[in-house]
């Protein structure tokens, strides 16, 4: 197996004060009590755990297109991508072909491993000299990877843990044990270990 590229870092964290304070108007107790509470309720579902919901995350990440594919699949969450149209057929254009250690880096950085030869890099770099969209598109392969910032709630957070925690696509649990390492709040989150229980 080649490279596997799963790159994900925290950008900004949002709401948990906020979503004490809605869930304590249901318990009829102070924000402080709700801390507990909260932990209790957050695995329970149903309904139980919709303060999550109140509490965002900001996620930069860097994947492969084949992954960002299953990604999209969770769509109560917003993505703002590196654009194949405008930032990706401006970096073709500037790379200088005749300088294999140029040609070399930008492929190392741009895709994974063997997803993307010398030959095809410069079937792409003429697409995007010629402004060719759909050729840049067509040609582009599943090992490019794309960053992008992903916002998502809590409660969406959970959802892809507990479905994605034994998925054949190495790329999950990576992106889940990084993101487990940087959210504020991770004992709001299933964990992989209770999970194998």
């Amino acid at each position: 197996m080649g490279q596997i590229v799963m790159q994900v870092k925290k950008v900004e964290e949002a709401g948990y004060s906020s979503a004490l304070r809605g869930l304590s108007f249901n318990k009829k107790r102070t924000v402080k009590e709700m801390e507990k509470v909260s932990r209790k309720l957050a695995s329970v579902g149903h309904g139980h755990n919709k303060f999550l919901e109140s509490m965002i995350v900001w996620l930069e990440v860097k994947g492969p297109r084949y992954w960002w594919q299953e990604a999209d699949t969770y769509r109560i969450s917003t993505k703002q991508s590196e654009s194949t149209m405008h930032t990706l057929t401006q970096e073709l254009v500037n790379v200088r072909m005749d300088d294999g250690e140029a040609v070399a880096s930008y492929i190392a950085e741009n895709f994974e491993d063997g997803a993307c030869s010398v030959e095809l890099l410069k079937e792409i770099r003429v697409a995007a000299q010629g402004s060719d969209l759909i050729e840049i598109k067509r040609r582009l392969p599943e090992g490019f990877l794309q960053r992008r910032l992903w916002c998502m709630s809590y409660k969406t957070l959970a959802n892809i843990i507990i479905q994605r925690r034994h998925h054949r696509l190495v790329h999950w649990r990576r992106f889940i044990e990084q993101v487990l390492e940087q959210v504020d709040h991770p004992e709001l989150l299933p964990s992989l270990e209770r999970l194998k229980e």
